[in-house]
């Protein structure tokens, strides 16, 4: 089940670029910064009240999100939604005709995490999160 929207990944060229706009001019505080060795991007995770976004920068040409800049140019890379029960929820979706990106689902700090193919939903990439 849906439970929330948690956050929203914004796939960038250089992190410290997008993080003097969005820290130095919009006033979001750096949660987090790791690199993320599976996907292969360094991650800032940013907030501003209960507004949660991932800034994603490529450290590999071959990353998803270098990729999807070269196709793209930067900009919203998905939507994560807060899943209650993450396996139940992917079976459910997957009987539906959804398919799902990564299985099993990853992991990283914590959070499960694993997308619908964005053919299925309107061009959109829903991330799928349990904490």
């Amino acid at each position: 089940m849906i439970k929330s929207i948690d956050r929203i990944g914004i796939a960038v060229e250089d992190l410290d670029s997008a993080l003097e706009i969005y820290v130095g001019k919009l006033g979001f505080r750096i949660e987090n910064v790791y690199v993320n060795h599976e996907e292969m991007v360094k991650t800032a995770v940013i907030s501003s009240g209960r507004c949660v976004v991932e800034l994603i920068q490529p450290v590999s040409d071959d990353s998803p999100a270098a990729k999807f800049i070269r196709k793209r140019g930067e900009g919203v890379n998905y939507v994560s939604l807060f899943i209650e029960n993450l396996e139940e929820f992917i079976s459910e979706i997957e009987s539906m005709g959804f398919r799902v990106l990564r299985k099993p689902p990853s992991t990283v700090n914590g959070r499960k995490y694993t997308f619908i193919h964005p053919k299925d939903t309107n061009g959109v990439m829903f991330e799928l999160t349990e904490y």
